[in-house]
Order: C-alpha cells, then sequence, then structure tokens
C-alpha cells in the first residue's frame, strides 16, 4: 500500500495547482505500471539495491520514480517518489 499512499499523496499535491494535471499524472502512472504485467523486465535493475537477486527493478515518468519488483508470478510496486526526494534510505 506504501505506492498507492505515495501516488494519492503527489497526486493531491499536484491538485492544488491543476486538477486536470493530477489525473493525467495518475493516468500515465498507472498506465505504464500496468504494461509490466506483460513486460516486468523492460526496465533496468534499481542501482540502489545492491542485490540483483532481489530484481528491484525501475523507471520514471515526469519527476517520479516507480521502483517495483518482479517476482515468479507477479510484478509488486513497491513505492513512488518523487526525483528530488533523497532515495539513500530506501524508505
Amino acid at each position: 500500500m506504501r505506492a498507492v499512499d505515495s501516488l494519492n499523496k503527489f497526486c493531491e499535491l499536484i491538485a492544488l495547482d491543476s486538477p486536470s494535471a493530477s489525473k493525467k499524472v495518475r493516468k500515465e502512472i498507472i498506465l505504464s505500471a500496468g504494461k509490466l504485467a506483460t513486460h516486468a523486465e523492460m526496465y533496468q535493475l534499481d542501482e540502489l539495491f545492491e542485490d540483483p537477486g532481489l530484481n528491484i527493478r525501475r523507471f520514471f515518468r515526469w519527476n517520479y520514480k516507480i521502483v517495483y519488483q518482479v517476482h515468479a508470478k507477479e510484478v509488486v510496486i513497491l513505492n513512488i517518489f518523487h526525483t528530488r526526494t533523497n532515495l539513500s534510505d530506501k524508505d
């Protein structure tokens, strides 16, 4: 649920200035994440996670980094970060 909470938070902040931009960001991130169901390894491994065996990957949409993990039968969106956020603590 961390990723859902992050997406909601970012979209609420965007909506303060532009409700239409907020909807566009939400839609694009969800559509992009949906493509992972058939192309889970289309993006590169996330360099912040040292163990490549974890198969944690990432992709970017605008100023957002979407981090996900590929398992044998599912893809889990772990979190969404704004690219200006310090990601070194991996929260």
